[in-house]
């Protein structure tokens, strides 16, 4: 007996001393959801994020269990608005084995303001394409206030729309 609990516990503590990373969904196009960093250093900072940043920074915010501050630094709404990912990460909507998401065009482009589509789907309920705005701030592509906002709506879900 204490043989094998001596064995779950290095076991139990190799698996908690596994960094934490990224780990999108199976795809077609393994390009556009590599995850060419871990959490913590994820930031769009190309002068037009590509559709692939996007994607990336949609399935780190609702299928993955980062922080909340790697969460934060992720949206317009920052700290405040962190409740939405939690929350729709929590339920698990759209990441796998039951859901999904991906970015897509139609894509608008200003110097500090451009659009795309966020299409989610969970099994049993039909796809959800909502179009998104992401700010540049300081330097950096986030998920606009609006669209967490449109988000909220689109699915129903019980959270105030107050971090704008």
């Amino acid at each position: 007996m204490m043989r094998w609990c001596r064995g779950a516990a290095a076991a139990l503590f190799a698996a908690a001393t596994v960094p934490l990373t990224l780990a999108p969904g199976a795809a077609a196009d393994p390009e556009i959801h590599a995850d060419p960093q871990g959490p913590q250093e994820f930031a769009i900072t190309s002068e037009v994020p590509t559709l692939a940043e996007l994607d990336a920074q949609i399935r780190l915010l609702v299928a993955t269990p980062a922080p909340d501050w790697v969460k934060a630094a992720q949206l317009e709404g920052g700290d405040r608005a962190v409740v939405v990912p939690k929350m729709i990460y929590r339920v698990g909507f759209f990441r796998s084995p039951k859901g999904s998401s991906m970015v897509t065009g139609p894509e608008t482009h200003e110097p500090d303001r451009h659009t795309a589509v966020i299409n989610a789907s969970r099994q049993g309920a039909p796809t959800v394409a909502v179009v998104a705005e992401w700010r540049r701030i300081d330097g950096r592509w986030k998920l606009a206030s609006k669209s967490l906002c449109n988000g909220i709506k689109t699915i129903g879900l019980p959270i105030p729309c107050n971090f704008q």
